[in-house]
């Protein structure tokens, strides 16, 4: 059996590693599922198969509540939620999701940019049926890690887990500030959001939001940069490349790079896959209000065409 130590330098894991670390004490499997409509995580997860000893992390539960979608949580929450899964800051976190499960990268990012830390944080490369197939242990029933409500945590109460205040994230007046500094920024601004939506010919699916998009914002869709076989997996390096080229991105700059998207979740998958290029981690940065909050608002600059 392999040891952890084989996965602090890796990114993505592969199914027969993952498999083959099952069962060592400091790696956990987290399922990070989300849907923006149409299907439920944490009902998919309750309901199985899953991952067997694997826990469920919410969004949208373990989130800073107010009128915008699964925003980063408060230090204070995300501590009390790694220790009600019994998380430690040493724990090697593989996240993987269900099957067909495009947004798996935004529970990735929320974990390891809450002062996990990139060497302890994972994604698998493939979902849960992909695991099952390739002989993986997998759990029925009940789950053995019932998912939490941050409704029942006391955050109060000293934690365990030390969690860090959200790193590489973007806020309103931030994004104003960027957005104003105009070629003289040292951030180019990526909207992962589909050609469509981007440019303003289709509606929003959230109804209210402006049409367009940000001015001197890149488009690179991050459905076009995963296996269109398999979206929890991305499509080899070099086309990664290339399709963030053609959006405009050099990965080997030392330009920082803010992603934004409908509400910040597919704009992690952006930075996962800059990421897996070679883009270094610091340089990755997401807007967590995206397009539910900048389309929102009455006065903030958006162009179409």
């Amino acid at each position: 059996m392999k040891t952890a130590n084989a996965l602090s330098l890796k990114q993505v894991v592969s199914v027969p590693e993952a498999i083959q670390l099952h069962q060592s004490d400091n790696v956990k499997f987290i399922d990070g599922s989300w849907f923006l409509k149409d299907r439920n995580g944490r009902e998919e997860f309750h309901a199985g198969p899953r991952i067997a000893g694997a826990y469920f992390f919410d969004i949208d539960d373990v989130a800073t509540k107010c009128n915008l979608p699964h925003m980063m949580p408060s230090k204070q929450l995300f501590s009390a939620a790694m220790d009600a899964m019994n998380i430690s800051n040493e724990d090697h976190l593989i996240v993987y999701g269900s099957k067909d499960c495009m947004f798996v990268h935004r529970a990735w990012f929320q974990i390891r940019n809450m002062g996990h830390g990139k060497d302890f944080c994972h994604l698998l490369d493939g979902s849960v049926e992909d695991w099952k197939n390739q002989g993986g242990p997998i759990e029925e029933g009940e789950p053995s890690h019932p998912p939490i409500l941050s409704k029942d945590l006391d955050l109060e109460k000293p934690t365990l887990y030390q969690a860090k205040d959200a790193i590489n994230i973007i806020d309103l007046e931030e994004m104003k500030r960027i957005l104003g500094q105009g070629s003289t920024s040292d951030f180019d601004v990526v909207d992962a959001r589909s050609p469509d939506r981007f440019f303003g010919r289709v509606e929003e699916p959230r109804p209210g939001m402006r049409l367009g998009h940000m001015p001197g914002a890149k488009n690179v869709f991050f459905y076009d940069l995963l296996d269109p076989e398999n979206p929890l997996r991305f499509k080899p390096k070099e086309e990664l490349r290339d399709i963030i080229a053609a959006g405009g991105i050099d990965v080997n700059s030392t330009r920082k790079v803010v992603v934004s998207c409908g509400s910040g979740a597919t704009a992690c998958a952006v930075v996962a896959a800059l990421e897996v290029c070679g883009k270094s981690p610091d340089d990755c940065y997401v807007y967590d209000g995206s397009w539910s909050e900048w389309g929102s608002l009455p006065d903030t600059p958006i162009i179409k065409e």
